[in-house]
């Protein structure tokens, strides 16, 4: 039998973001959308769609996170592969950026990927990457090799993303040794 020990923190943090549904007081989840105080269980039917749609996008950051690691064959610092992710994730930000275009108005959406942390922890608990925290800055490897299709859209945004990254090397926001890949680069212009 295995045991898994979560923090109080991790598994609100998994409350909240799991369906759309946040904690509230006592055991129930609340809807965060409504006010009405439905239990998540009622709310679930009304939300389908967008469950659906939010398990679609994890299972695609799932996908560019093993895609990711496996292209660069190497291990990825977590500031790298955010900033990927985002990349990967967001088709004008990426476009923008390669032909220099400023990018206008500050656009929270793409600083951050909601629930990474939860499917860093489900990936490394499937045994398809390993977390190392011992150094300065957490570091990501696969663990098992990536062979999935990859469609030529997503070998499109990849190319495109390398470029990016070679752009950024050059002026010093990126560092590729033959063991890691780390980058400290501002993907939105304020």
């Amino acid at each position: 039998m295995m045991k898994f020990n979560f923090s109080r923190e991790w598994l609100k943090w998994a409350a909240e973001t799991e369906d759309g549904c946040s904690v509230g007081v006592g055991v129930d989840a609340i809807n965060s959308s409504t006010e009405s105080g439905d239990n998540c269980n009622s709310v679930s039917r009304n939300t389908e769609d967008s469950s659906e749609a939010v398990s679609s996008q994890q299972g695609r950051i799932r996908f560019y996170i093993q895609l990711l690691i496996s292209d660069w064959g190497k291990t990825v610092t977590r500031a790298a592969l955010d900033g990927c992710l985002i990349l990967m994730l967001d088709d004008e930000l990426r476009v923008a950026l390669l032909g220099g275009t400023p990018v206008e108005g500050d656009r929270p959406s793409n600083r951050t990927i909601h629930g990474l942390d939860y499917i860093l922890q489900e990936l490394q608990m499937g045994r398809k990457i390993l977390m190392d925290n011992e150094y300065d800055q957490q570091r990501i490897s696969l663990i098992s090799p990536f062979q999935d299709v990859v469609s030529k859209l997503d070998r499109k945004r990849l190319k495109e993303l390398k470029q990016y990254f070679e752009n950024q090397r050059r002026l010093g926001r990126v560092d590729e040794t033959e063991e890691c890949l780390d980058a400290r680069i501002d993907l939105i212009s304020t």
